[in-house]
């Protein structure tokens, strides 16, 4: 069975990023721009794990990792961010352990991303 992996992320070249270093690993990549294309992604096929940003206009990857659980609650959820100013480290782990399968912050090194990935698969 072939792995299919969507990442949502408003930021295009994160998105490449993660999309270039995922193929090299043979996984079918999918990407959404934002939650709401993620989310039609998702109605449409099935995916073995969701890459998504946090913090993105529209839908924030939190609102998304809600709507998801709601309708596709066995699906694993990676949230990423660079979370700056706006998020503790104790916000971080909170969120980690509410909505999300696991979490990486950015920037963060090639081979955590593929450990991470391999974990959750």
């Amino acid at each position: 069975m072939s792995v299919k992996i969507l990442i949502a992320d408003d930021d295009n070249d994160i998105r490449e990023l993660i999309k270039n270093i995922l193929i090299l690993e043979d996984y079918i990549i999918l990407e959404a721009a934002n939650g709401d294309e993620a989310l039609k992604i998702l109605d449409q096929q099935e995916v073995n794990l969701l890459i998504t940003d946090i913090f993105m206009p529209k839908m924030s990857g939190i609102e998304l990792a809600v709507k998801i659980k709601a309708h596709y609650a066995n699906l694993k959820i990676l949230g990423i961010t660079g979370g700056g100013n706006f998020v503790s480290s104790d916000q971080v782990k909170m969120m980690s352990n509410d909505f999300f399968t696991s979490f990486l912050k950015k920037p963060f090194e090639y081979t955590e991303l593929i450990e991470k990935v391999k974990e959750l698969l």
